[in-house]
């Protein structure tokens, strides 16, 4: 069993690296919800609130500054409900500092996440999320969206890996029509020591299926960052993303904290 986990993990690995080496201009990645998701769920008939807070810090060119929308500032409240002990439903409400410097309501989301718990005892666990974005044209280029996210994650050790491969369709905006979008992330953790836990994640948007654009003009980031375990029911991730292309070419800060009830 550890041979295979180990296996599975070089393959999801060899996989990223090259999703990267594409040859694939790309729409922003999603500062309303900068996270990775995996095949847990919150437990049934518990409830989980979390703030996610996400800035852009530095653009650094023109191409990265009309991507990355340097002066916004997105603070999104998400409720999480567990309904089975695989499924969880939730809903969202995003706020943002748009560019015209007023502090306004940006939209909102609802979510379905699962588990499959058949592949629990598999080298690699199965996922997926699925989620419809409702937002407004105002803080939103595409405010109509549909997400299909699949899950693959995996363990060895005190090392996971976690692969979310996101495809977007917009129905309203300049993206509509043009098929889906495809969003790959993923995160690689290392439980250190029992109240923190180390990882290096990663988030990216290549572009439409359809016709992507060249690798300078997707967005990929870098983003250590760490998951905080200092008390129980209390959920602390924080990060610092890397632009690694000239349409990513800057640096934003994000944060999660949540709590289960």
């Amino acid at each position: 069993m550890a041979e295979a986990a180990l296996r599975a993990i070089i393959i999801i690995a060899a996989l990223l690296c090259v999703l990267l080496a594409l040859p694939q201009g790309a729409y922003a990645i999603d500062f309303y919800e900068i996270q990775i998701y995996t095949t847990e769920t919150t437990p049934p008939e518990r409830l989980e609130l979390e703030l996610h807070s996400n800035t852009v810090s530095t653009a650094t060119g023109y191409e990265a500054k009309q991507a990355l929308n340097p002066y916004q500032i997105h603070e999104t409240l998400e409720a999480t409900y567990g309904l089975l002990p695989w499924l969880e439903v939730g809903q969202y409400l995003a706020t943002a500092k748009l560019d015209n410097g007023n502090y306004e309501y940006a939209g909102a989301r609802t979510k379905m996440h699962f588990g499959v718990p058949q592949t629990d005892s598999w080298p690699v666990q199965f996922g997926g999320n699925i989620e419809l974005d409702y937002m407004r044209h105002a803080a939103e280029d595409n405010p109509t969206t549909l997400e299909l996210r699949p899950i693959l994650q995996t363990s060895y050790k005190k090392l996971t890996i976690v692969g979310n491969f996101a495809f977007e369709d917009p129905f309203s905006g300049p993206g509509a029509h043009k098929g889906f979008q495809f969003e790959p992330s993923g995160e690689i953790e290392y439980d250190l020591i029992k109240w923190v836990t180390p990882a290096l994640e990663y988030y990216g948007d290549m572009g439409s299926l359809r016709d992507m654009p060249g690798a300078q003009k997707q967005q990929h980031f870098i983003v250590p960052a760490a998951n905080l375990n200092i008390v129980d029911n209390l959920e602390l991730n924080l990060g610092v993303g890397f632009g690694v292309t000239r349409t990513s070419n800057g640096v934003f800060l994000k944060s999660i904290v949540g709590w289960t009830f």
